[in-house]
């Protein structure tokens, strides 16, 4: 019998928090990654990733934009699903800060939830589905479990979910909607993370829920879940044709620990 080849999937997003520890996860499985880079390389974002180390040398980057197929399209071929993401919780340079100031090289320019969040998604979805073979598209949204953010941070993933799921028949979609990641490779997330571990036990336990139940508190009432969970949901779920539709938090663990 000849051996199986291995999985070959393109990552949108390989050099940021959730796309680092996919691509380190389907590499660990022998998966050939390639990854769609602006400067055609991981950059030094890479350089402090808690979960990457020296894997980061076999992703095959592909420099390109994803709002501009011409770029990346040709290296879709031979790919069995895509990965995108690409997205931003704030329009402007969060990431700095939550980086600690490491994102040094982070533009200057203001990015939009449509053009990150939305219209990113929106190209590399069109130009995956002329792909023969091309089978699943992952896609990282969001639960809506932070008030304090802008409305339209939840509703240009959404849009993007209705596109999706309007075209099921061409590509198989995985759909997560995580509440907050966090990881050690952002320190910023392990403090909030515990926050709301604190307030979930509290809404859950006590008489706060009763409390804050028809409020929009109620929305943080969700799980944290780990990046690693959340890495590994990604890549289980590319293997299993079976997982399809809207991930939540607890379907993320449960995927995730499979």
């Amino acid at each position: 019998m000849g051996s199986v080849a291995p999985r070959k999937i393109f990552v949108v997003g390989g050099t940021g928090f959730i796309g680092q520890a996919v691509c380190s996860n389907a590499l660990a499985r022998g998966w050939k990654v390639l990854s769609l880079s602006r400067h055609g390389g991981p950059g030094k974002a890479l350089d402090r990733a808690a979960s990457t180390g020296s894997s980061t040398n076999t992703v095959k980057w592909i420099k390109g934009d994803a709002l501009k197929p011409e770029t990346y399209k040709e290296h879709l071929v031979g790919c069995s699903a895509v990965v995108h993401s690409v997205g931003i919780i704030m329009e402007a340079n969060y990431k700095k800060f939550i980086n600690l100031g490491y994102n040094t090289t982070a533009s200057q320019n203001t990015t939009t939830f449509e053009s990150a969040n939305r219209d990113t998604a929106l190209s590399v979805a069109r130009a995956a589905r002329n792909i023969d073979g091309l089978s699943t598209i992952v896609y990282m949204s969001a639960s809506d479990v932070m008030p304090v953010l802008n409305p339209r941070y939840i509703s240009t993933k959404r849009e993007v979910e209705d596109d999706l799921f309007a075209h099921k028949d061409q590509m198989r979609p995985v759909i997560l909607r995580p509440g907050l990641v966090y990881s050690s490779a952002r320190i910023a997330t392990l403090p909030v993370a515990a926050g709301v571990s604190v307030f979930n036990a509290l809404y859950h336990r006590t008489p706060l829920g009763c409390i804050l139940k028809n409020t929009p508190l109620s929305k943080v009432a969700s799980p944290a879940v780990h990046r690693e969970t959340v890495a590994r949901a990604i890549v289980n779920a590319i293997d299993n044709p079976d997982i399809a539709g809207i991930l939540g938090p607890g379907d993320i663990e449960r995927v995730g620990s499979a």
